[in-house]
Order: structure tokens, then sequence, then C-alpha cells
């Protein structure tokens, strides 16, 4: 069974870069999807389980298919997790 965990913080991390390479903020996606921005940091932190309608509400206003973004977490969650070690 998959890390859900990991795979809701690489989740919020597709949104991010969807969101950094629209070059929204977290403020104009609130306003374009009507997803509070508090809400939309805590999904992009890795900290908020998004209902289908928020995320469906926040591909929408990204302008990116639901399955792109799965994709796209699917490859975060994938990789191995970062060492806080110096190497």
């Amino acid at each position: 069974m998959p890390d859900v965990s990991r795979f809701l913080t690489a989740l919020g991390q597709a949104l991010r870069e969807r969101r950094e390479e629209l070059q929204l903020t977290q403020e104009a996606v609130s306003l374009l999807t009507g997803v509070p921005q508090r809400r939309i940091w805590e999904i992009e932190a890795g900290i908020g389980n998004p209902t289908a309608r928020t995320l469906l509400r926040l591909v929408s206003g990204l302008n990116t298919p639901c399955s792109a973004i799965f994709a796209r977490a699917e490859e975060l969650a994938a990789q191995p997790p970062a060492s806080d070690a110096d190497g």
C-alpha cells in the first residue's frame, strides 16, 4: 500500500509547482477557485488532505488536468526522500 502521507506531500508539491509555473500567488489561486488561501497553503505544505471537490476546483483554476497533477505527484512520491545530512 502506498504511503498516503508521502503522496499528499507530493500532491501539494505538484500543485505548488503548477501554480508557480503559471506565476500565480496562493491569493490569486484563491480568488480564481474560491478555495481559501489558508487551505491552499495547507495542501501545498503537505498537511492538508483535500477533498475531491477542492482538488477539482484547484486544478480547474490552474488550468491543468487532475491526471497531470496526480502523475507528477506519483513521480515525486517515488523519489527517495531528501537527506538532511551533508553527505
